[in-house]
């Protein structure tokens, strides 16, 4: 299981916002602020310790020291880093991250304890269990948003007001939430794919914590190279290069039924200026965009 670093820039109140960007930027799950003067704040964000957390240290630096030769931030601006284990990560996440209501449908919540939930929501109880998603970024969000606005008007049948019948494939699984959520829904079948052990066991665990373990099957795979048979929802919450690899994967092995529907996030604003040509380059015809705080969602079908 993985460690994670606590990342603390302390500066002046003015640049507190462009520093919560800049850590949100950096894959921080989670930012928090707190005042440590009369003059100054202390911004706190919480980054899984991958293999490739120094070289994402080093790029937060170089952006903090461009910002201040530019005059973007103002003086002064100091970073400090703390290792945490699993264990002590949890308690900063839960006051970070209290539980959030996603579309119409869905609650996530962050502990096993008992939520309020008046309006009777589908509850997504999850662990960190190593940074892979919690729901609260906003591309996880437009995934769960796109999903549950399928029902009923993309072929699902309705049962007793869930959807049934539908086979669905969720590529990079990480934490596991968009195919816990899928199960919840009603989908006959999910599959969930990563290429990371560690990610994997974190969406097994999560999926025993909301009682769905033995209605996914996990698959080790890069992208869609162990995915065998069609699916009638392919998910997929990833960064800009490999949504690239998985459109062009997805038309090469020809994983989406006739009418099957991919959902997409995890594209900047930037990213998307390269990813819709592409699409429309292999013939993808895109049903709906959307864009929140930075990032991009999209439903695309296979013409």
């Amino acid at each position: 299981m993985l460690n994670w670093l606590e990342i603390t820039v302390t500066t002046v109140p003015t640049n507190a916002e462009q520093v919560h960007g800049l850590l949100d930027t950096l894959g921080c799950v989670g930012t928090a602020q707190s005042f440590w003067s009369e003059n100054s704040v202390r911004v706190t964000g919480y980054l899984p310790a991958t293999e490739d957390v120094t070289e994402k240290l080093v790029w937060l630096q170089e952006q903090i020291d461009y910002a201040l030769a530019h005059n973007w931030l103002l003086e002064p601006v100091t970073v400090t880093t703390c290792v945490l284990d699993s264990e002590d990560w949890e308690a900063p996440l839960r006051e970070i991250l209290p539980p959030l209501l996603v579309g119409s449908k869905f609650l996530i919540a962050l502990t096993n304890d008992e939520v309020d939930n008046p309006e009777s929501r589908i509850v997504l109880r999850l662990r960190s269990l190593g940074g892979f998603g919690t729901g609260h970024h906003p591309t996880t969000r437009m995934c769960l948003e796109f999903l549950e606005e399928t029902i009923g008007v993309e072929g699902w049948t309705l049962k007793n007001g869930q959807a049934t019948g539908k086979r669905v494939l969720d590529v990079g699984t990480g934490s596991g939430i968009l195919a816990i959520a899928a199960v919840k829904l009603g989908a006959v079948e999910v599959v969930a794919t990563d290429i990371d052990d560690a990610a994997l066991e974190a969406a097994r665990e999560n999926a025993k914590r909301n009682g769905v373990e033995g209605k996914i099957k996990f698959v080790k795979s890069d992208l869609l190279r162990q995915v065998k048979g069609k699916f009638d929802i392919v998910l997929s919450n990833l960064l800009t290069p490999l949504i690239k690899d998985l459109a062009w994967q997805l038309k090469s092995r020809e994983v989406l039924s006739c009418s099957g529907l991919w959902i997409a996030s995890g594209i900047s604003v930037e990213g998307w200026s390269e990813v819709k040509p592409l699409l429309a380059k292999l013939g993808y015809y895109l049903v709906e965009e959307r864009e929140l705080a930075g990032w991009v969602a999209f439903k695309a079908r296979q013409l």
